[in-house]
């Protein structure tokens, strides 16, 4: 028989990705180790079908992940994703109770997003999860949704893989003539859009359509040539498979001794990466090889497992027997209780008036015990408020003294800064001032003149600097990302340590006090990374987004045992942290270990408003809404 597959499609395998790293657990952390939540949920998304083909489990726990992640965030568009990728690999898993609220929740989303390769893209999946369940009906309603919302926008991928499953069916029906031009409209649209990893599936179609009409040598080479494409773009869940499809091809061409070890080959992968589904398929075909190898202990103990798996595939229809079931105990029941309640209510009308004076005497009883409840209710609730309001008297005691220190510590510094610098060249200045009297030469005057002068100078840079410590100009005019840039430009000038700057999506300026407490914040994990990390580098970013800002601030010096740092008592570094982070009520993740490079500081400031930039920068002026702009980042390197 003649191949229907052209070489040009072997071709296209060279336009395959070469993986040089896995994508099972250790792979995928590495991959995702320096993104950011927002471009890990994308990564898992796009790349969901390495991650399941590498490792079923860890797959199914980054989808959740990416779920709930995306749901927390109103990330609408990648929720879809991940909740259809988890229904994906939950179907694969044989969990079939727990598949169709994924899709569920993914169609409506994508049915509210207008998606119409999304929408596309779910029916196909809940159609192979109705074929599965024999539905046969709601599996061809759903891909005609999928095939008119992929034609509606041209998704050619989406659209053969509908045709791909329309001709599968109609295979395993028998009707290999009808099945052909589906298979090789499929084999047209996979070899112009390129797409290896669908050409994998077209090669399997063909081989069992061979298979059929008795072309044995035919059907294993395609096969063979599936197997080299997935080999080829790392598809190792998809090598698997086409394990068990050579070893069914031999059963079916009845070569059992060659079918055997494909199949046992199989059932450990299968079992290896979690594919559960997989694993109840091959083995069943392992227990018929056996029988037909007249084995019939083993024949025995793969039947066994086979239908102890096989029992959780007619979990959902089991589930639909007992809400029928129910459904009629239901109504049953109900019709009882309609003849119950109408002999109670005669009853009841039979013996009102003798029941009066018990009713009421339980209503007076009643009451008391309402009014009980409510004086000792309203009591507990006045103890609860007496109770937090003195927590919270001692919450601002806290922070009033964790603010006051923090003051006497500036003022220290400040003092220390006027004695040893600006002392020192006062007393200098004041010694050359007095030698002017003795002298009598003109040229030693001019040396003195500039001695002097050059004191002032830098008298005049060491009031600067001491200006800029207390309060930075460029904070209180610029705000606080210039103020940082300038700051870091500081560090880079003195040669000890190389900071970077980077900010995306600050759109304006942040109020005062967010500002003033994030600048001290900033100031003082900087001057702890410089003085004991042994840090060469160190990258400030800060992060815009509709209701709060993220400052990170990572460097590449030696980690250190966060609780010491915190309940430390030789200076009031943490305190002074905790105190301006909770005045401007944010909160802060550090990640940091002993004996281990690189660390980094999270912290997270809800920003209801900011100031104007149009006008002073008072605290009292004029505010609007924070708005993250979507691709408009920008980004400063000092």
């Amino acid at each position: 028989m003649r191949n229907p597959l052209p070489a040009i499609v072997l071709a296209l395998t060279l336009f395959a990705p070469g993986y040089s790293q896995t994508f099972d657990k250790a792979g995928s952390e590495i991959f995702m180790r320096d993104l950011n939540e927002r471009e890990r949920v994308r990564f898992i998304n796009d790349n969901f079908y390495k991650l399941y083909s590498a490792d079923f489990h860890n797959a199914a726990e980054l989808a959740k992940w990416a779920s709930e992640t995306a749901y927390a965030k109103k990330w609408a568009d990648e929720e879809a994703r991940a909740q259809m990728n988890w229904g994906v690999v939950t179907f694969l898993s044989s969990d079939y109770q727990n598949v169709l609220p994924k899709y569920f929740r993914s169609l409506h989303l994508f049915d509210s997003l207008q998606s119409k390769d999304g929408i596309a893209g779910i029916n196909n999946e809940m159609a192979v999860f109705y074929h599965k369940q024999k539905d046969i009906e709601k599996a061809n309603k759903c891909l005609d949704v999928a095939e008119e919302a992929a034609r509606s926008v041209n998704n050619l991928e989406s659209l053969s893989t509908v045709l791909g499953h329309r001709g599968a069916w109609l295979s395993a029906e028998g009707k290999y003539k009808e099945a052909r031009p589906f298979f090789e409209e499929v084999l047209k649209i996979r070899t112009e859009i390129k797409d290896s990893v669908g050409l994998g599936y077209v090669y399997l179609d063909f081989a069992e359509m061979a298979l059929n009409e008795g072309d044995l040598a035919t059907s294993l080479k395609n096969i063979d040539l599936s197997t080299e494409i997935r080999k080829r773009t790392g598809d190792t869940q998809g090598v698997i498979v086409n394990l068990v499809n050579k070893g069914e091809t031999y059963f079916n061409a009845g070569m059992y001794r060659e079918a055997l070890p494909l199949f046992l080959d199989g059932l450990r992968e299968g079992k290896r990466i979690g594919y559960t589904d997989l694993v109840r398929h091959t083995n069943g075909f392992v227990a018929e090889t056996y029988l037909a190898l007249n084995d019939f202990r083993n024949a025995y103990k793969f039947q066994q497992e086979g239908y102890k798996l096989k029992d959780s595939l007619f979990n959902i229809d089991r589930t639909k027997v007992i809400q029928d079931m129910q459904g009629k105990y239901e109504a049953e029941k109900k019709d009882q209780a309609i003849v119950m309640l109408d002999q109670e209510n005669k009853l009841k009308t039979a013996t009102i008036e003798r029941n009066y004076l018990f009713i009421a005497g339980l209503a007076v009883s009643v009451l008391l015990l309402c009014v009980v409840f409510f004086l000792w209710r309203n009591r507990n609730i006045q103890q609860q408020e007496v109770i937090l309001q003195e927590q919270k008297i001692r919450l601002r005691e806290a922070q009033i003294n964790a603010v006051i220190e923090s003051q006497e510590q500036e003022r220290r510094r400040f003092a220390s800064d006027l004695h040893d610098g600006m002392g020192q060249v006062i007393s200098a200045l004041q010694l050359n001032i007095s030698s002017l009297r003795h002298q009598t030469s003109f040229e030693k005057r001019d040396q003195v003149f500039e001695a002097s002068e050059q004191l002032l100078n830098e008298a005049h840079d060491e009031i600067r600097n001491i200006a800029f410590n207390l309060m930075p100009p460029v904070l209180v005019k610029e705000g606080l990302v210039p103020a940082v840039q300038e700051l870091a430009r500081k560090i880079n000038k003195s040669g000890k340590i190389k900071a970077y700057l980077s900010a995306f999506d600050i759109t304006a300026r942040l109020p005062q006090v967010t500002e003033i407490s994030l600048y001290r914040v900033i100031q003082e994990f900087l001057s702890n990374i410089i003085k004991y990390s042994n840090a060469k580098k160190v990258t400030i970013s800060f992060t815009g987004y509709e209701n709060e800002l993220v400052l990170t601030i990572d460097d590449d010096g030696e980690g250190y045992d966060l609780k010491v740092f915190q309940e430390s008592k030789d200076g009031n570094g943490w305190r002074n942290v905790n105190s301006r982070i909770n005045l401007v009520k944010g909160s802060i993740e550090i990640d940091t270990q002993p004996k281990r490079k690189n660390n980094t500081i999270i912290i997270t400031v809800p920003v209801i408003a900011v100031v104007n930039p149009a006008e002073p920068h008072s605290g009292k002026e004029s505010v609007r809404s924070v708005r993250s702009v979507r691709d408009k980042n920008t980004e400063q390197h000092v």
